[in-house]
């Protein structure tokens, strides 16, 4: 029996350290007549909601981001993982060229203070891809 209260304490204690920054994905579908899509959601808490973006090498990708909260922040990450881009102001926008084909990751979360205190608001982002002109 004590065994068994030792493993429920220690999965108490990874739920709560799994759940105090949640992180949900999707992917972004793009129009089949363009390379243009509009994501719109809420952010809330330490909630990380992302977006799966494919984009090739010899594209450009571009995500802006609006809200009308300053609390909403956003960043990219390549295929490894690396950040790329993180915004620090509001109404930002990243426009960059993939180095590797593969899925980038665009994160939507709420400056720290705002959302250690539970906050939360409505975003959208506009994603772009374009073909790097030849020449």
């Amino acid at each position: 029996m004590r065994r068994m209260g030792g493993v429920l304490v220690a999965a108490t204690l990874l739920w709560g350290h799994a759940g105090s920054a949640l992180a949900y994905q999707r992917t972004v579908h793009f129009r089949t007549q363009g390379e243009e899509a509009t994501v719109a959601g809420t952010v809330e808490g330490e909630e990380v909601v992302q977006y799966k973006v494919p984009a090739k090498v010899g594209q450009f990708l571009l995500v802006g981001g609006h809200a009308k909260s300053a609390r909403v922040n956003f960043w990219v990450r390549d295929p490894g993982g690396t950040e790329v881009y993180s915004s620090k102001v509001q109404d930002a926008a990243y426009i960059g060229r993939p180095e590797q084909d593969g899925t980038y990751v665009v994160g939507v979360f709420l400056r720290k203070a705002d959302a250690a205190r539970g906050q939360a608001a409505f975003f959208r982002l506009r994603f772009s891809r374009r073909s790097q002109p030849e020449g």
